[in-house]
């Protein structure tokens, strides 16, 4: 059995224009729902190049809405009553598209590190090491790197930063 391995590719600046596309197009069926491009496509720095979309909406519609975009985002890879999860290739750039409930979905914490990294170049920088390291390792092992990054250093820069606003 062969171990998935990870593959650093430079940034693209070309990911950002066909997420922006994509997003146009999704809003053109659902334009009342909110769609998050996350991740570190998203933040300009290097990894897998794909793009990570999340679109929220309410437990209740999650279905409904599923249905709708089929017709521009096919068939959805798993679907549940709370969450569908699609991947697919765009103009050669992978897509992982999830559409949930940010109530009950991994979405708010997601949010909360992607801001962070955004807002705060030194921890997006360290990100980047972390990730020009871990190139050519087994794609577990940088999957456990980057889990730990995100809950030691920057939930941690979260926690420490709020409680410098505090002190004042």
């Amino acid at each position: 059995m062969n171990e998935a391995i990870f593959h650093l590719q430079p940034w693209n600046p070309e990911v950002r224009k066909q997420a922006e596309s994509l997003i146009d197009k999704i809003h053109t069926i659902v334009p009342e729902l909110e769609i998050l491009f996350m991740g570190a496509a998203a933040l300009g720095l290097p990894g897998k190049n794909d793009i990570d979309l999340d679109i929220l909406c309410d437990a209740s519609a999650v279905q409904a809405y599923a249905e709708k975009l089929i017709p521009l985002l096919g068939n959805p890879k798993e679907m549940k009553s709370y969450l569908t999860s699609r991947e697919f290739s765009l103009d050669g750039f992978e897509v992982d598209c999830i559409l949930s409930d940010p109530k009950t979905s991994h979405v708010p914490l997601q949010q909360k590190r992607f801001e962070i990294l955004k807002a705060n170049p030194s921890l997006r920088n360290e990100y980047r090491r972390l990730k020009e390291e871990s190139n050519g390792l087994p794609l577990a092992e940088y999957e456990k790197r980057k889990k730990a990054f995100l809950e030691t250093r920057v939930l941690s820069h979260e926690a420490s930063e709020s409680r410098g606003l505090r002190k004042m």
